[in-house]
């Protein structure tokens, strides 16, 4: 059954940035408004001490009469000031003519330049981060960030946010510019590394006050051997320098998984 492996891991994919098959075409230059602001953004952000992110999103895949309507959510605090983070993932099947294993929520914890993330099956992964990227650039804010860097970007005017006026920015990453953005790994991708990303966009809201981050959505259309997936998730950004609890979670660090999680089949 293709369509439910498709969707969970494109969900995954584009949590954590994701390095698939995409070929962009070519792009005009990017607005100088856009690039002013993505600047002001990158300086605001600086600074953070912490923030938090809430995911919410919609993970689609069909393949001849099967289909699949795949539900995502997720919760992030992240301690910059003390480089620490805590994020919980879950996925669950809503609609659809294939029904998915529930399974519980899955977590992952950073600690500086190292990260954790819980194996489907048992224990936890550990993965050693390159020390040579600003420790913010593995959190929900510096991955969007980052990945629009890597790009040309475009204006889209203003909007308001649950009040607040933003500036809308966006992106249209190659797989090249989300490659160049190194990832924390939350899940396997190897079922589908050879699937073709047909479309890939990134869309940033701004405080056209703070310049920080308010909202962010990506948006990826995957095509793999005559399945078809269509994955949505939006980033909600609050809290910033807000005091924020992350807490290591209870595992053995003598049993940890050094070449990635065994494999859930």
């Amino acid at each position: 059954m293709r369509p439910p492996l498709v969707a969970v891991l494109v969900g995954f994919l584009i949590l954590t940035s994701g390095c698939l098959g995409l070929t962009a075409p070519d792009q005009p230059p990017s607005d100088q408004r856009a690039l002013d602001a993505l600047n002001r953004s990158q300086n605001a952000t600086a600074d953070v001490r912490s923030y938090r992110t809430t995911v919410d999103g919609t993970l689609s895949a069909s393949e001849s009469d099967e289909s699949i309507t795949l539900e995502v959510t997720g919760n992030v605090a992240v301690d910059v000031a003390g480089r620490r983070m805590n994020a919980t993932t879950g996925i669950e099947d809503v609609d659809g003519t294939v029904r998915t294993r529930q399974t519980a929520p899955k977590r992952s914890y950073i600690s500086g330049y190292t990260a954790y993330t819980e194996c489907a099956r048992m224990g936890w992964e550990r993965q050693n981060l390159s020390a040579s990227r600003a420790w913010l650039t593995y959190t929900p804010v510096g991955q969007q960030l980052a990945v629009l860097n890597e790009t040309n970007v475009y204006w889209r005017g203003t909007e308001v946010i649950d009040g607040t006026e933003t500036v809308v920015v966006v992106g249209y990453p190659s797989k090249q510019a989300l490659r160049a953005v190194p990832e924390v790994r939350g899940a396997s991708a190897t079922e589908v590394q050879d699937a073709n990303i047909e479309n890939a966009t990134v869309t940033l809201w701004l405080d056209s006050k703070t310049h920080r981050p308010v909202q962010a959505q990506r948006e990826i259309e995957v095509a793999d051997s005559g399945a078809t997936a269509t994955a949505t998730v939006t980033f909600d950004f609050a809290g910033y320098d807000e005091p924020t609890s992350v807490r290591r979670p209870e595992f053995d660090e003598d049993a940890i998984w050094q070449m990635g999680c065994p494999s859930a089949t």
